[in-house]
């Protein structure tokens, strides 16, 4: 791995250095809490902030989706141990040189429809009536290249169920807290599996290339 800039933080509290040590040493509580700090910092709290400014109820369902879109992501990423789910940046992956035990191998990259299927069906019991491909295609592909929802999906924070497919509706807020769920509910994972297991070897690959592709 290239030389570290020590100026750089994956997490408050989190320089590159101590992180490549957790990771060197598979110490399990500390890269729980590493992942912890990073995703409240870069996550949930900016979600709070929208969900509690004032006049949030007048379209910062947009903005709180968009981040619950990289959210769902990320977390799936991290349960596959991928640095990416597009193609082109997959293919390239040889140019950074990985140790044989951070490469991804072919049989287990995915693309970014397959990691929301996966995603959801994985957490269906906090996401019921949530199709993955779907959430894909009309919340994530809006959102983040056209700044709107696709195919009469929409946003609102007044709806009684999480998601109404039938009217096409989310209720960000609760969306919002199921994805908290999901993600403790995989911290746990994390903290009562083995060092050994599957989910750590990606949790472990996963982290190996977000120090990688930050320097």
């Amino acid at each position: 791995m290239p030389s570290r800039p020590p100026g750089i933080l994956l997490a408050s509290g989190w320089p590159v250095s101590k992180v490549c040590r957790s990771l060197r040493r598979r110490h399990k509580f500390d890269l729980i809490n590493f992942l912890r700090e990073r995703y409240d910092e870069r996550f949930f709290q900016p979600i709070q902030l929208l969900r509690n400014a004032v006049g949030s109820h007048q379209g910062y369902g947009f903005a709180m989706m968009a981040l619950c879109s990289l959210l769902v992501e990320s977390i799936q990423c991290c349960r596959d141990g991928l640095p990416s789910t597009n193609t082109r940046e997959l293919r390239n992956l040889a140019q950074y040189a990985p140790p044989p035990i951070y490469d991804v191998p072919r049989s287990e990259r995915k693309t970014g429809p397959a990691a929301f299927r996966d995603f959801f069906a994985h957490f269906s019991s906090l996401f019921p009536d949530l199709d993955g491909e779907e959430f894909y295609r009309n919340i994530r592909n809006g959102l983040l290249h056209q700044a709107q929802t696709k195919n009469r999906w929409t946003i609102r924070v007044d709806s009684a169920r999480l998601c109404e497919p039938t009217n096409r509706v989310i209720n960000r807020d609760l969306f919002a807290d199921r994805l908290r769920d999901a993600f403790e509910a995989y911290l746990t994972e994390l903290r009562t599996s083995p060092r050994d297991s599957d989910i750590w070897r990606k949790a472990r690959r996963k982290i190996w290339w977000l120090i990688r592709l930050s320097l």
